[in-house]
């Protein structure tokens, strides 16, 4: 796999391809990059912001909640 990045210049681009790829069918994408961002401030973290949605006494019960809701739908097997 040969993968590479050119500027367009005037709709073109040059590609050599190696010899053992002569005479062959290849797949060539085109696929523009994306920008890369001009601020570089510290990136902020989610950690904690949805602790206000928390409900505390059922964490108690997630460990096994799957395993109920299975129970509670399809019965005991």
């Amino acid at each position: 796999m040969i993968r590479a990045t050119q500027i367009v210049e005037k709709g073109q681009i040059h590609l050599q391809l190696p010899e053992q790829l002569w005479d062959k069918e290849v797949e060539i994408l085109v696929s523009p990059l994306q920008q890369k961002s001009l601020t570089t401030g510290p990136k902020k973290s989610l950690r904690g912001c949805l602790q206000e949605y928390a409900n505390i006494p059922l964490m108690s019960q997630e460990k096994d909640a799957w395993a109920d809701a299975v129970v509670e739908k399809y019965g005991h097997h």
